[in-house]
């Protein structure tokens, strides 16, 4: 007989709600169950596994099992945990068994009458037998401490490919990323935040101090039936100048915390922009920043460099501004030290994320408001990513940006997101300057 799993499937280690069965059809997309990782083993007679259909055929195969995190997924790949998921798994006989990776397929096997174990993950060109000890359980133990021992050059294929292949990646390739969120923080500092602000008259305003920004941002992306919610906490401050306060001077460190089916991942992003006019309708905001994000439960760290350029052109018509909005950036990956390891994967993308919004003054209460409308178009070039390209419709309300000397002012959102590969997602934004 043989079982089939999705072509695209790449698979997982780990998320942080323990273990669970499903039927390999109860999921669509990259995942096999509800969980970030899985485990499936086929055990008799003639097992095998195609790579190319992702197939495992022979034998008797069972249902995919749903792993919550890493150390889940390692404690379950034992001759106990292997008879668990699959009856008919013996420590002597013929099996394969493939793990899902958060989407990337890795593969062990043996044979019949044998102990040894191959560890076979195709995608990044590595296969290694362990034969050394007289159990199963014993070699398996030997894989892993080889692929600690391996040192930072398998971490960092592994997560190179992992950016391209899993929606849930911390690093990069998705809208829950430590990439996108740097991405589109970068873009949010230069023109959806201040889109009227470039058409203040400089002779007729003197700033009212320099400002603090704090806020919340709760997002939910979806892909495959897995979903990742998000919680960004934006922090800045803000130098206006006196003469002109649309000059502007931001130092900002973004919080991100997500969580993928229990697997949770954090990070941080900090960096300084400076936004000056070129003219009454034209500004300009060069950023440059760093950021960081890790997971335990996903296996997963690394760090960014990000230097971009954004640039916001303003056109006053008679009921509405219409602003045009155009960011170029370089984000790279660069080393960070995790244990015994100094990782990069070498990630190095730019990216065009270019939009339009429009801005018409009203009345709530009495008081002065924007209500804003905006499109965004997102596109990533340089390494392969799981999602190069992205498509954002937003709403918001807020006090009326036209004045860069206000004392404060806010603004509330919301944005629908598709993305490539069948991603979906929204998000929900509240940001206060004061």
């Amino acid at each position: 007989m043989s079982h089939r799993f999705p072509t695209h499937a790449v698979a997982g280690l780990a998320a942080l709600a323990g273990l669970s069965l499903f039927p390999m059809a109860a999921q669509a997309g990259p995942f096999l169950t509800d969980k970030p990782f899985d485990i499936t083993v086929g055990a008799g007679v003639g097992t095998s596994y195609n790579a190319a259909t992702d197939t495992i055929t022979g034998g008797t195969v069972s249902a995919a099992f749903g792993a919550g995190n890493l150390s889940d997924l390692k404690n379950q790949i034992t001759d106990a945990g292997l008879a668990q998921i699959n009856a008919s798994y013996t420590p002597t006989g013929g099996a394969v068994i493939r793990a899902g990776y958060r989407g990337l397929p890795i593969v062990l096997s043996t044979v019949n009458n044998s102990t040894a174990v191959t560890l076979d993950i195709q995608s990044i060109g590595l296969s290694q037998t362990f034969s050394a000890q007289s159990t199963r359980d014993a070699n398996t133990t030997d894989l892993f401490e080889y692929l600690k021992s391996s040192g930072a050059s398998i971490l960092n294929d592994l997560q190179k490919k992992l950016a391209e292949v899993s929606p849930i990646d911390p690093i990069a390739g998705n809208p829950s990323s430590l990439q996108s969120r740097i991405v589109t923080d970068d873009f949010d500092r230069g023109f959806t935040q201040f889109a009227s602000n470039v058409k203040s008259d400089p002779t007729s305003e003197q700033s009212s101090g320099n400002l603090v920004g704090a806020g919340v941002t709760l997002g939910n992306v979806s892909v495959g039936g897995l979903s990742t919610t998000s919680t960004s906490i934006p922090l800045s401050y803000t130098l206006r100048n006196d003469l002109d306060p649309r000059k502007q001077l931001t130092f900002y460190a973004p919080i991100n915390i997500s969580d993928s089916a229990g697997a949770r991942s954090a990070g941080i992003n900090f960096g300084v922009s400076y936004r000056f006019p070129v003219n009454d309708e034209w500004a300009l905001m060069p950023s440059a920043g760093y950021g960081i994000a890790g997971s335990a439960d996903l296996g997963a760290a690394a760090a960014m460099t990000a230097l971009s350029l954004t640039s916001q052109y303003t056109i006053q018509l008679e009921k509405f501004d219409l602003a045009i909005g155009n960011m170029v950036g370089a984000y790279q990956t660069s080393k960070v030290s995790a244990g015994d390891y100094s990782i990069d994967p070498k990630i190095n993308n730019t990216v065009f994320r270019n939009g339009v919004l429009a801005s018409f003054p009203t009345l709530v209460s009495g008081r002065k408001m924007a209500f804003e409308v905006s499109f965004i178009l997102t596109n990533y070039t340089g390494s392969a990513l799981y999602s190069n390209r992205y498509q954002e419709v937003g709403v918001a309300l807020g006090t009326n940006k036209g004045a860069n000397s206000a004392r404060s002012y806010f603004r509330a959102g919301a944005t629908y997101l598709t993305g490539e590969n069948g991603i979906t997602g929204a998000r929900l934004n509240l940001g206060y300057w004061f």
